[in-house]
């Protein structure tokens, strides 16, 4: 009977059998993604490894946490150091950074180095080709082979970052998913975790940045998060964890929870993790194995003809989608213009009039100070203005761009959609079976973020300071100093405002056309494979009728086992979430 500590040793080892089998059966019908997503689940399953995977927006303080975690600084963090590339941080025997670049070579460096490799300012657009780094160290909390894995946050200005972010879901084993308390739970925030609770056997809902807030602010947002979280989840259990990487706050009782993932649970989760990868993997090769065997019956001629029609119907396809791409743009700059340029074009003269009164207030309640000591106090006052107002118009110009947005977004993920079943249909229709091009739920895509990090107005605030007449005594002194901070503070409302306007409207363009490329790339992926599958059979189908039938007997065949390891892996995963469906754990702190 096996020991609690080793619940799946003989459904991983089964696992490890059909991903070798699933390998050699499936071919080329197996994408280079796929295959590399299931050799590197396959070597977890093998050294008994578990990735916990740290997945968030930007500046949420997922490297903050993890050093946390750790006990020890070692991943960069800040305002600057952005991550960019992946970084697992796994026990070792002594400490070491292990660069892995993507041409397959691998280097040893002192960790000290680390930020070389994984951040934006040293490693700008990962020029330097990192396929990930491997950080290696003794820290109490990574024992039972667990693997803490720090990726680069969605949502920010490098798109790349977020392309990264997404491409390592199917490495997730358990999603440990970071928010910040002090800012909104954003639509992209809830699409990735989405994905992540869909993909990942167990998640972790952590709330940074606890120390932020006000009791009863922090309890509002605690409420909101799990309102918000709970449609994200389905009927997995809510785990949250309200944190202060920075503080400590919260950090022992999410040590003890990630120990006892590591412990008990870690083999259960990359049973079902990785098995699932292989289910899934096996269908869709099975579906693609099939397509060519019944393609490969078509005379050439015929063959031929019918790959024509499908590139007519596929160009009219592209057509159709860059058409939808034409219309997301137009609808975006209608957003853009009625959400964004009118608003701030007129916010400095829409304000003015308040503006001057706050100002001729705060006067009043200085009566009694020279010009040479109310020019800097109103200095202070005019940029404590401007940063309260701009922290007010930031959220609410959020909110109203993300919704309309999100809707345009939508709206054309799902034109997208169609125009990827369509091309199916085509293939369907025109070969008499459906390709194994898998169409990818909308909500997987790459979302758009509208966090642009703009409420902290004092890094736009220059240090222009009108020194006016401040030595000219008495009234006259103080009137003088008066229009000087009036000029500034309407001075720096309408330049602020355009700012604004000017971060805000590149923000979103450049987080649509994202958008809009990830998905029109599957529509690309989809024709090209099955093109490619096309060709293939071409070239087949020219050898002698027995040759023929023997490639199409030993196609089926392939894909009947294909099938029927889709099956067995299926069962597999299902024994194991029923191990785990009864197995007591640990739930939610407060």
């Amino acid at each position: 009977m096996s020991s609690p500590r080793h619940p799946s040793i003989s459904n991983r080892c089964q696992i490890i059998e059909r991903i070798g089998v699933l390998a050699d059966i499936a071919g080329n019908a197996l994408g280079a993604g796929t295959r590399r997503h299931l050799r590197e689940g396959e070597k977890r399953l093998r050294e008994a490894r578990f990735n916990l995977v740290v997945l968030g927006e930007f500046k949420r303080g997922k490297s903050t946490l993890i050093n946390a975690l750790l006990g020890v600084d070692v991943l960069p963090t800040g305002v600057v150091p952005l991550t960019s590339a992946v970084t697992v941080v796994r026990s070792g025997v002594r400490s070491r950074l292990i660069v892995a670049f993507a041409d397959g070579r691998e280097r040893e460096h002192p960790i000290s180095g680390l930020a070389r490799f994984v951040t934006e300012q040293e490693n700008p657009g990962n020029r330097l080709g990192v396929e990930h780094t491997i950080v290696e160290l003794s820290a109490e909390i990574l024992g039972g082979g667990l693997q803490i894995v720090d990726t680069p946050g969605i949502g920010s200005v490098h798109a790349h970052n977020t392309d990264v972010a997404w491409e390592y879901m199917p490495s997730v084993d358990a999603a440990l998913c970071v928010l910040a308390a002090d800012q909104p739970f954003a639509a992209a925030e809830r699409e990735f975790f989405r994905a992540a609770a869909a993909r990942a056997p167990r998640v972790l809902l952590v709330v940074n940045k606890v120390d932020h807030l006000k009791a009863a602010e922090l309890e509002a947002a605690i409420d909101f998060i799990r309102a918000a979280t709970a449609e994200l989840l389905g009927t997995m259990e809510l785990e949250l964890y309200p944190v202060s990487a920075r503080t400590g706050v919260g950090l022992p009782a999410l040590r003890d929870r990630i120990a006892g993932l590591a412990e008990r649970e870690s083999e259960t989760l990359v049973v079902r993790s990785v098995g699932a990868l292989a289910a899934g993997a096996a269908a869709s090769a099975a579906q693609a194995v099939r397509f060519e065997a019944h393609a490969i019956e078509l005379p050439l001629a015929e063959l031929a003809c019918r790959a024509e029609r499908f590139n007519e119907r596929a160009r009219a396809l592209r057509a159709a989608g860059a058409q939808a791409a034409v219309l997301l743009g137009s609808g975006v700059d209608r957003v853009l213009e009625n959400e964004v340029n009118a608003p701030l074009l007129r916010f400095a003269q829409d304000n003015a009039a308040e503006l001057e009164q706050k100002l001729a207030d705060r006067v009043g309640e200085l009566h009694g100070l020279p010009a040479r000591e109310l020019g800097p106090a109103l200095d202070t006052w005019v940029d404590e203005m401007i940063r309260e107002r701009f922290g007010t118009l930031v959220p609410e110009l959020e909110a109203a761009i993300a919704a309309e947005v999100r809707s345009l977004q939508q709206s054309f993920a799902t034109r997208i959609r169609t125009v990827l079943t369509e091309i199916q249909d085509a293939a369907d229709e025109t070969f008499g079976a459906r390709a194994g091009v898998s169409l990818p739920e909308v909500d997987f895509s790459t979302p758009a973020s509208f966090t642009f990090k703009l409420a902290d107005v004092a890094h736009m605030l220059d240090s222009m300071v009108s020194f006016g007449r401040r030595t000219i005594p008495g009234e006259l002194g103080r009137r003088m100093v008066t229009r000087d901070a009036r000029d500034r503070l309407l001075h720096m409302a309408d330049r602020h405002a355009g700012r604004l306007r000017s971060a805000l409207v590149d923000r979103v363009r450049q987080a649509v056309k994202d958008y809009e490329r990830e998905l029109t790339r599957t529509v690309d992926e989809a024709v090209r494979a099955i093109t490619a599958t096309v060709a293939r059979v071409s070239e087949e189908r020219a050898g002698s009728a027995p040759e023929v039938a023997r490639r199409r007997d030993e196609l089926l065949a392939r894909a009947r086992r294909l099938e029927e390891l889709r099956d067995e892996l299926a069962e597999l995963v299902a024994i194991e979430a029923e191990r785990d469906r009864t197995q007591p754990r640990a739930t939610t702190t407060k």
